[in-house]
């Protein structure tokens, strides 16, 4: 036994090395690139080397997804988790994250789907009439006039029980009345009898938008964090490029944890493992780009 945990660790180590190694990238070639033999020669090897390193980190991503499960199994036994998923998720990656869940023996808590509008500039007026009429009474909605911080401190009170007594902070009437306006004014979607009051929310978004939707995500999460006190946002890689919501809340020093790079098994690992370490009343950053604290909790 003991052997065989020492090769699937080294196995890991050695996935993880490669899935965070650096791409190369081919240069840009003009077009006498086919009158320039060591242009071509060196054109044609960077695309060989390309080649071996995607084969590279697509194999070091099975051999990360086939010990993930093992690696976070019951870091978050007997803890309501929920996932919330932006429009732009990519199914992939909410699945993965879904059964690494599973893994960790969390209480699957359920899922909403924001849809488009829910983080569009032209819907936000009628997002905000809503959001302010059906909040819970535990809901501080005073001196929040943006759509996201308001969608964040509602949705984050209906959602969620209190950090310290595990109490719900909204009743069952309260979150059925805001759940179901929401959906059925096309603001988010989700399956009947499936949302439970969580102790910890993470937000699987994909590579974002610029502009408004990336401000109204950001404060979002925000705002879910600030109520709900163990928030995760995690997005693809280029949630972290052009003020995106992961460079945003970065950028702002929050309280909750980011994770980038979910595209990889090591970074939807990371996801679980920032989640556990949330409700634990840490923080951190997480994924393969140069905002990142580490590619895992506590591998600096």
């Amino acid at each position: 036994m003991a052997k065989a945990e020492l090769v699937a660790g080294l196995g890991f180590g050695a996935a993880v090395g490669v899935a965070l190694g650096a791409l190369v990238i081919a240069p840009n070639l003009t077009t006498s690139m086919a009158d320039d033999d060591p242009i071509r020669e060196e054109h044609r090897k960077v695309v060989q080397d390309n080649k071996i390193l995607q084969t590279q980190n697509e194999a070091s991503d099975k051999i990360v997804g086939d010990v993930g499960a093992e690696l976070v199994d019951g870091t978050l036994s007997q803890r309501p988790v929920l996932i919330v998923s932006t429009d732009d998720a990519n199914g992939g990656d909410v699945n993965a994250i879904k059964k690494l869940l599973e893994s960790s023996d969390a209480i699957e808590a359920g899922e909403i789907k924001l849809t488009k509008d829910f983080l569009r500039p032209e819907t936000k007026d009628e997002l905000l009439p809503i959001l302010k009429d059906t909040a819970p009474k535990k809901a501080d909605t005073k001196d929040l006039d943006s759509t996201g911080a308001l969608s964040g401190e509602v949705l984050g009170t209906a959602l969620s029980m209190d950090p310290e007594s595990t109490k719900p902070l909204a009743s069952v009437e309260e979150r059925a009345d805001l759940l179901h306006k929401l959906r059925d004014e096309g603001f988010i979607d989700y399956e009947d009898g499936t949302i439970v009051p969580a102790q910890a929310i993470i937000v699987v978004s994909g590579n974002g938008l610029r502009g408004y939707p990336s401000t109204a995500l950001a404060e979002f999460a925000t705002g879910l964090d600030d109520v709900n006190g163990s928030v995760v946002l995690s997005g693809r890689t280029k949630q972290t490029q052009d003020d995106k919501a992961l460079a945003q809340v970065r950028d702002q020093d929050a309280k909750l944890s980011t994770v980038d790079g979910t595209e990889r098994a090591v970074e939807r690992i990371a996801v679980i493992l920032a989640t556990q370490e949330q409700l634990d009343g840490g923080q951190g950053n997480y994924g393969s780009t140069e905002t990142a604290d580490s590619a895992l909790p506590g591998k600096e």
